[in-house]
């Protein structure tokens, strides 16, 4: 009686032999739903160090600040622009401040809480006494102009050269902004002051839609 033997392949042979290609389609596929994920996480990663960056320049100008340093002076800016070095923080172009260039911008506010004894149209207020920028004040973040937590300046009763606010006890247009109001709501007694610094900067951009350039934003109060 004759036995017919028959020859065994490993079973890493037959999965070649029958799967031929296939780890190539499924290795395509996996990347295709991994890239966007891979994308992002590269992003914010970047962002993240942004980030970082943009809150050491932000204290170390609301330090300059409260002790009363003249934020207006060209010097003081460039010692911030320093501190912001790689965030593409530009204060000047020659020896003229400008304000137009750059992906960064710093917004120095002081504010004061007008009390019930002012007698005054703002009483019971918080208004604006000084406002300063440093860096690109027209700069605009997904299409969209940024602006200060405490609200825009009032331009009629601003002074760009020195950032004063005058009138700011009886004009209304010194008024900080309804969130920064409700934010503090009783916090300070009247004539007290708090310092407002905060940063904006353009993070980077890999085309448009979700992939577009966003920003990254830190305050401080002193």
């Amino acid at each position: 009686m004759m036995t017919t033997m028959k020859r065994i392949l490993p079973a890493s042979a037959r999965r070649r032999r029958t799967q031929k290609g296939l780890e190539s389609i499924e290795f395509g596929l996996w990347a295709l739903l991994m890239l966007p994920p891979f994308i992002w996480m590269f992003i914010n990663g970047f962002n993240f160090i942004r980030y970082n960056k943009a809150g050491d320049v932000t204290r170390s100008a609301a330090m300059m600040y409260v002790k009363n340093t003249d934020m207006m002076s060209l010097t003081t800016q460039r010692i911030v622009e320093r501190v912001a070095n790689g965030l593409d923080l530009q204060v000047d172009s020659g020896n003229t401040i400008v304000n137009n260039i750059g992906n960064g911008l710093v917004v120095l506010t002081k504010l004061q809480y007008v009390g019930s004894t002012c007698n005054c149209t703002n009483a019971d207020q918080y208004v604006m006494t000084q406002r300063i920028y440093i860096g690109n004040r027209s700069m605009q973040i997904t299409g969209a102009g940024v602006e200060s937590f405490a609200g825009p300046a009032p331009t009629a009763i601003w002074n760009s050269s020195t950032g004063l606010v005058s009138s700011y006890t009886t004009d209304s247009a010194a008024r900080a902004s309804t969130a920064f109001a409700t934010a503090w709501g009783s916090s300070l007694a009247n004539g007290q002051v708090v310092y407002l610094v905060e940063s904006f900067f353009k993070t980077l951009s890999f085309g448009t839609g979700d992939f577009d350039a966003r920003g990254v934003y830190t305050r401080v109060y002193m």
